[in-house]
């Protein structure tokens, strides 16, 4: 009497693990670059909401973006809280978006590459209302080329953040008002996004990824087309 066999043997078994194995190690760095790029895809489309938000906040304040100051604890504005524990009295520029009413979600604030603790990752643009003019807003009419003027994009630069994701050990606050007055927030050693690239937002509208400043293409000035951060003459009058 002949008997079928039923089921596999040991070594059937180990080569099927084997050949499962290898097919994991070759797809699961295809997916982790879709996942990253579906990242990167969904920040840039919350810059362009931005951006839409922007517009219409000047549209309605005689041109100007909305106002940055210090520092400002998302949520703490028209609360007992405000003004109080390290936060600056008033609503940080993200909260004028939101009390606006064109950018209800907090989510929209947050590129999703960024843990899930921080509310805003985002900055707004304000070296050059700062340094030239002393002013803690900038107007549409100041920009000469919107194309390049850099607007917002990635806040990758650690000093911005509590630890453990950030290296700021002063700051207690996960902070909803970040600009670049002082210092630079696109931190190119800091490349967010599939450690290759960071969402730059221009005063246009658009949205590029970048993985270093390019001269000619982006500007941090009002007025000219090919200026660095930290390359302002910061005795500048205005024109």
């Amino acid at each position: 009497m002949r008997y079928r066999r039923v089921g596999f043997t040991l070594v059937e078994l180990l080569v099927v693990i084997a050949i499962v194995a290898l097919l994991l190690t070759m797809l699961l760095p295809s997916l982790a670059r879709a996942r990253g790029q579906a990242k990167l895809i969904r920040c840039g489309a919350n810059l362009h909401q931005l951006s839409t938000a922007m517009e219409m906040y000047a549209s309605s304040n005689r041109g100007w973006f909305p106002p940055w100051s210090v520092w400002h604890v998302w949520g703490y504005y028209g609360t007992e809280l405000d003004g109080t524990g390290g936060d600056a009295e008033g609503p940080a520029w993200s909260e004028r978006l939101r009390d606006d009413g064109s950018l209800p979600s907090v989510n929209i604030y947050r590129c999703p590459s960024f843990p899930s603790q921080v509310n805003v990752s985002y900055f707004e643009a304000a070296y050059a209302s700062w340094n030239r003019y002393e002013l803690r807003a900038t107007r549409q009419d100041w920009i000469k080329y919107p194309s390049t003027f850099v607007l917002g994009g990635d806040c990758t630069n650690p000093l911005f953040y509590k630890p453990p994701w950030g290296a700021n050990e002063a700051v207690g606050i996960d902070d909803a008002d970040m600009d670049d007055a002082s210092m630079p927030c696109l931190d190119w050693s800091k490349l967010i996004h599939m450690d290759s690239a960071l969402n730059v937002q221009f005063a246009d509208g658009h949205v590029s990824q970048y993985s270093s400043f390019s001269r000619g293409e982006m500007t941090y000035d009002t007025i000219t087309r090919s200026m660095d951060w930290g390359g302002f003459d910061t005795g500048g009058n205005a024109p």
